[in-house]
């Protein structure tokens, strides 16, 4: 069996779309913990606004800045 790896790293400053009733917005945040749930990478993003966790599919999210150096 083939493992799909993560696209993403722990502390990769990201960005997703939150959608809510009346339209969507953009959210930035970090990662903070990433799990493979069905062949499916899943993250834990902590906001930068608010500080909330909120859990968003690799499909849903992608980078800001490219952190290596």
């Amino acid at each position: 069996m083939d493992t799909k790896n993560s696209k993403y790293k722990i502390k990769d400053e990201v960005s997703f779309e939150k959608r809510k009733l009346f339209g969507s917005s953009l959210i930035r945040g970090i990662i903070i913990s990433s799990r493979l749930i069905n062949y499916n990478w899943v993250y834990l993003v902590e906001c930068c606004d608010d500080k909330k966790l909120i859990v968003v599919p690799e499909d849903d999210i992608w980078l800001l800045e490219n952190n290596e150096q």
